[in-house]
């Protein structure tokens, strides 16, 4: 008895496969993660007891799926125009046929379980059967298989449901047609069934999404699995670095516990790592200064020589302005620059030539660089954390300590200011239990760089979200960037930057 296989494909095309992914991955990856599944399923095709087909959309572009797969011209075909997927598959499906196969299997390019045995398998069992379905945990099927050609088993009114395959089995039983069902198989459509399938546990679920790192909750809530989708760093290990440092913060008891860590997999190209979930709410400027001072002492006494693959600046002070320049020049460039808030940002940059760039690193030590509310999770009375580990760096305290307090920083999420007798208790607080004390006129020239930082990154900022065209009128974080930049924002930060000189800290 002859076999055959339609691979049902699209072609890897950016911003044409995984639409479901885009806005979870970056679409570099979700090329990386299709081409993966194209050609990983086709390895295990190839090994059956059948003749292959490849079906190719856009059917235009049918020969360019050479380029991935190793298959001869003739045995390529496009997919026909129809915008229905049953009628693409019938029509398929009724095309080999009638080159005189007695079985014909057909299944899609984005599973993740399907391997030679279950396709054989599949095949036997056309033996006794008229149909046979591989069932897909989101309530479809991967694999359908027939000994005749037979127009009911794809006529669904709508596919992409959870019923796809509960309702194909009504028609074919229906028909008068016998049917079996394999066991249920995995496809990868959604953000949890990628993360479903390299964690092994069925029951992950979305957690949070950053520009920067996505994280969900697995083994019943108790660790978080993160993703880093890219680097401010510009790191290609960016994950294990991330994971390095949290494993080396470790005995400070103020970090999440890391428990394993795969720099790279085969299905995204970049990797992941598994860390402990805690528990705690955002840090309060006004209640909780006196627990983040101690937080940040315990941080700040690692041994940063204990970590060396921690990136450090021999020159902190010049790695910070030229970071300036470069995001700064976003702005400076746009045709859309107003010219009021050029001439602020650039009275604000002439303000640093006061200081020396060329001010060695001193008293080094482990900084996490981007301190905010949210990076700190409080529990009053009980251990509390810091979290978010993306941009750790050995640098000085004072730059740790100058992000955190920075009006560009609590003004960010919250609406508070804080005061310069609140800077100076948490100063105190600090100094009590810390075993280098901060350098007070060090801190206010950090106060005065990370203003500049956080006004050129929210320039930078300002325009990647209107080239990118996706701002929505509830954005916050966009309506936060454009009130950073505004004329008021940055005559207030001026008068901030002013203060600083007569402050007694």
């Amino acid at each position: 008895m002859s076999n055959a296989i339609i691979y049902f494909v699209k072609l890897p095309l950016i911003g044409y496969n995984k639409t479901r992914l885009q806005g979870f991955l970056p679409k570099e990856d979700i090329h990386h993660l299709s081409i993966y599944l194209l050609q990983e399923t086709f390895k295990e095709i190839c090994q059956t007891e059948a003749d292959v087909f490849v079906y190719v959309s856009p059917a235009e572009k049918k020969l360019e799926i050479q380029s991935y797969l190793k298959i001869d011209e003739k045995n390529i075909y496009g997919q026909s125009e129809e915008s229905h997927l049953g009628k693409r598959m019938s029509q398929a499906m009724q095309q080999i046929f009638k080159q005189g196969y007695d079985k014909v299997i057909l299944l899609g390019c984005d599973l993740v379980d399907v391997n030679h045995l279950l396709l054989n398998r599949v095949i036997r069992m056309l033996d006794h059967e008229d149909v046979v379905l591989t069932p897909t945990l989101d309530g479809g099927y991967g694999i359908i298989g027939s000994r005749f050609f037979s127009p009911v088993m794809f006529d669904l009114e709508t596919y992409s449901h959870d019923e796809v395959c509960q309702k194909t089995i009504k028609k074919i039983a229906e028909a008068g047609l016998s049917y079996a069902l394999t066991e249920t198989i995995r496809d990868l459509d959604t953000r949890e069934d990628v993360v479903r399938f390299l964690s092994g546990d069925p029951n992950a679920v979305y957690f949070n999404q950053g520009e920067y790192n996505a994280n969900f909750l697995i083994d019943k809530g108790k660790k978080i699995f993160r993703i880093a989708l890219g680097s401010q760093m510009q790191l290609s290990n960016q994950i294990e670095y991330e994971f390095q440092v949290l494993k080396a913060l470790a005995p400070t008891g103020v970090v999440p516990k890391v428990y394993e860590c795969h720099p790279q997999t085969k299905l995204l190209g970049k990797g992941y790592l598994v860390e402990e979930y805690l528990p705690g709410r955002p840090l309060d400027y006004q209640t909780d200064l006196s627990i983040a001072a101690q937080l940040l002492a315990k941080i700040h006494s690692v041994d940063s020589e204990k970590i060396p693959h921690l990136i450090r600046a021999k020159f902190p002070f010049s790695v910070m302005y030229n970071e300036f320049l470069d995001m700064y020049s976003h702005y400076q460039s746009w045709t859309g620059r107003d010219p009021k808030v050029i001439e602020l940002i650039d009275s604000l940059m002439q303000g640093l030539k006061k200081y020396s760039l060329r001010s060695e690193l001193s008293n080094p030590c482990v900084i996490n660089t981007e301190l905010n509310s949210h990076n700190f999770l409080i529990n009053p009375g009980e251990h509390s954390y810091i979290i978010d580990w993306e941009k750790p760096l050995v640098g000085e305290r004072e730059q740790d300590i100058a992000h955190f307090l920075a009006p560009t920083t609590t003004l960010w999420k919250t609406n508070q200011l804080l005061t310069s007798s609140q800077i100076k208790e948490f100063i105190r607080d600090y100094n009590e239990v810390s075993g280098v004390k901060i350098n007070t006129n060090k801190l206010k020239k950090y106060l005065h760089f990370t203003c500049l930082r956080g006004i050129t990154w929210c320039s930078m900022a300002y325009v990647q979200y209107l080239e990118s065209e996706k701002i929505k009128a509830n954005d916050q974080s966009f309506q936060t960037i454009k009130r950073f930049i505004s004329p008021a924002f940055l005559t207030r930060i001026e008068q901030y930057i002013k203060s600083l000189e007569e402050a007694d800290l």
